[in-house]
């Protein structure tokens, strides 16, 4: 089955779970698509995942197809095929999805950290191309990373590499999930951003922000909005985050070296109101050297991300 022409790949979510199957060029033949439904259990959600497969398979062979390829957020083994409480799916406590699969399947099936598969998929889909060293980094509701050195997917000793949302940038910073302070997840994600934003708008009553929302509901998207109208509180706001993943990029570029890093969501979608910022911050934190062979761009893929991320871990170089 090595050579077969068809992937299914299977993303794992906490507000939705998706399904795919597609041909090794990644083109996507057929898509199933469903909230999570987390709240019943991980058994309902692995029903859920079974149902979906079943449904991309529909006409197609066993023999025809490569593999299960399982996108996922950790913790988790990717060697097991375990996956172990991820914050976005309570009550996942050692579920052995690549077990289940192939139980059901008869496929060969694997799993990896949602991180890396996406870097994964940038890497060969996206803005990873042509590179032999890259960072690919999350930068939405938490910061994690993807590493591809020399080529090939680096998953660490027990699949922990790339946790770069909580190295250090700030000593003694804001409390971080993970229950260290000053992680850079604690002072650049998406719910930082809004956290910040709370923080000073006592300073800046009349801020755009303020005119859309009110500073309980405030999220980075909105901080971003305001921002992009020109508003200088929100641009403030978004500078001093980017500002911290500039500091946080630089510690990974001194270390690894890379040709490109590539990140997601806010970059994405405030473009130069953080990539500058970020830029000036790299600027002071990593040699020039280093600087000088380092490219740091938006992720192209959006939303196919999740879909080619999960073929990729049947397609890996």
């Amino acid at each position: 089955m090595a050579n077969a022409p068809y992937i299914v790949g299977v993303d794992i979510g906490g507000t939705k779970v998706a399904c795919v199957l597609a041909e090794a060029g990644g083109r996507i033949l057929a898509r199933q698509w469903q909230p999570t439904r987390s709240v019943e259990g991980w058994q309902a959600v692995v029903q859920q995942l079974f149902e979906m497969t079943e449904q991309v398979l529909e006409g197609v062979s066993s023999s025809q197809v490569r593999g299960i390829g399982i996108s996922c957020g950790g913790p988790l083994d990717s060697q097991k095929g375990i996956v172990y409480s991820p914050p976005n799916l309570p009550g996942w406590d050692a579920v052995p999805i690549k077990q289940l699969f192939e139980e059901r399947f008869g496929l060969p099936t694997r799993l990896e950290n949602d991180a890396n598969a996406t870097a994964l998929a940038e890497h060969r889909f996206g803005a990873g191309r042509g590179t032999r060293n890259m960072v690919f980094m999350t930068w939405g509701t938490g910061i994690g990373g993807g590493l591809i050195l020399d080529g090939r997917l680096y998953r660490g000793t027990n699949d922990l590499a790339g946790e770069i949302g909580h190295t250090t940038v700030l000593l003694d910073g804001p409390l971080c999930g993970c229950g260290k302070r000053g992680c850079l997840e604690a002072l650049a994600s998406g719910p930082s951003i809004a956290r910040r934003a709370r923080e000073l708008a006592s300073e800046s009553p009349e801020s755009l922000v303020w005119q859309r929302v009110s500073p309980e509901e405030v999220t980075a998207q909105h901080v971003v909005e305001a921002a992009e109208a020109g508003d200088t509180f929100a641009r403030f706001v978004l500078a001093e985050a980017a500002t911290y993943m500039g500091i946080g990029i630089g510690n990974v570029a001194q270390i690894l070296n890379p040709e490109r890093v590539v990140l997601g969501t806010i970059a994405v979608k405030a473009g130069d109101l953080v990539l500058e910022p970020l830029r000036r911050a790299l600027a002071v934190h990593a040699w020039g050297r280093v600087r000088e062979v380092l490219q740091v761009v938006p992720a192209e893929l959006g939303d196919r991300a999740q879909d080619l991320a999960a073929i990729c871990l049947w397609i890996e170089d």
